[in-house]
């Protein structure tokens, strides 16, 4: 059950559909043992798994989220268009 934004470094809470942005990522394949529906013929051999993930608002603007393999999902900032200025609060800024 989605609580709050994807971004741990957010504590926005999950209200509505209408607000941020939701991400639904098939993850793997789910165990037989895993499936609360008796199989039927017109399912798939294998169900898949779906995870769900929110954005909020503020930070759908800034990131997205990235299936990376290992890792899992991931959040990644969304590439800016050239000469285009995004106010980005301090505490979501990398340092180096």
């Amino acid at each position: 059950m989605l609580s709050h934004c994807a971004n741990s470094q957010c504590a926005r809470p999950f209200l509505r559909l209408g607000q941020g942005k939701l991400f639904l990522v098939e993850t793997e394949y789910a165990k037989l043992g895993e499936l609360k529906a008796p199989p039927s013929a017109h399912m798939r051999q294998q169900a898949r798994r779906v995870e769900r993930y929110w954005l909020c608002d503020q930070c759908a603007e800034v990131w997205t989220l990235v299936h990376a393999g290992n890792p899992g999902i991931v959040l990644v900032p969304l590439p800016r268009p050239i000469g285009a200025r995004v106010a980005m609060p301090e505490a979501y800024r990398e340092s180096a």
